[in-house]
This record gives structure tokens, C-alpha cells and sequence, in this order.
């Protein structure tokens, strides 16, 4: 895909995002190991959850990066990140991290799909005091949503 020992630029990183209708992209040397079209925190959470060794010293591309997003990185031992739009506490917890960091922009918190104020995911891990409890709280809140939907569907059958 590119050149084995090529860093890959930011404007690389940027057109393997756009070009195909990427939210996020892992890479592991020169290749794409996972990729996804999805919005939101949902892909990354997933495989930091269920192929965690995909993120071991890859580099990420996404699309939007938030605090709960950086948490994955760091925890997921990404060696580095790239972002079009980063938050000034993700691109804090990234640099504590020791993860790369580079980005199209920044911002100081990343917006709700509305429009009407922080994004969720990034409110809920706000003050989390380190990446750890962080992601303790990622995982009550997905695991809390997986129970909530496995319970609707069980009620929806009787």
C-alpha cells in the first residue's frame, strides 16, 4: 500500500481516511490491519476489546479523536496517532501517554453530533484521573448499553 519504510505524512494518513469514507484506520507497518466507516467511539472500543493486538505499536488514523478515544490509544499501546480533529484533553492524554500525535486540527472539546454541546463520550471520561479509569468507565458504559439492548430484545420476544 506504501513504501515499507516510508513515515506516512499527514496528508497520506488524511486521503486514507477521505478517500475511502474511513472514520478510522489502524495500520501496522504499511498496511491497514482494521478499518471502519462507523461514527462514533463504538469501532475503536470494539477492538481494543476483542483484538486489542491490532492496536499493540500500530498507528491510528481517525477521523474525529476525543479524550475516551485517546484512552483506547494509549491503553491499546499504539505507538501513534493521527487525527483531522483533535481535543486539547485527548491530544494531553496522547503526549502523557508517550503516543505520537499529529492532527489537522484542534479543538478544546469535541461536539456532540448535534451540535448542542460535548460529545458524550468525551464528558464521560472528562475527569477521569488517568487512561485506566478512563476506560473502566468506557467499559461500564458499553457493557451497561450491551444489557440494556439484550434486555429489550428479550422483552420484545415475549
Amino acid at each position: 500500500m506504501f513504501g515499507k519504510d516510508d513515515l506516512l505524512t499527514d496528508a497520506q494518513l488524511h486521503e486514507l481516511l477521505k478517500d475511502n469514507g474511513y472514520t478510522l484506520a489502524v495500520l501496522k507497518g504499511d498496511q491497514v490491519v482494521f478499518h471502519s466507516q462507523e461514527r462514533g467511539l463504538k469501532p475503536l472500543y470494539q477492538l481494543y476489546r476483542q483484538q486489542p493486538e491490532l492496536l499493540r505499536d500500530s498507528v491510528i488514523a481517525d477521523k474525529v479523536t476525543g479524550k475516551a478515544a485517546a484512552v483506547l490509544a494509549v491503553l491499546g499501546g499504539a505507538k501513534e496517532v493521527y487525527s483531522d480533529l483533535i481535543s486539547e484533553h485527548a491530544f494531553q492524554v496522547l503526549e502523557s501517554g508517550g503516543v505520537k500525535t499529529r492532527y489537522g486540527g484542534k479543538a478544546p472539546y469535541i461536539i456532540n453530533r448535534t451540535k448542542t454541546g460535548m460529545c458524550p463520550m468525551e464528558t464521560l471520561v472528562m475527569d477521569a484521573a488517568s487512561p485506566e479509569e478512563g476506560a473502566a468507565r468506557l467499559i461500564e458504559f458499553f457493557e451497561g448499553l450491551k444489557e440494556k439492548q439484550n434486555g429489550t430484545e428479550k422483552n420484545e420476544r415475549h
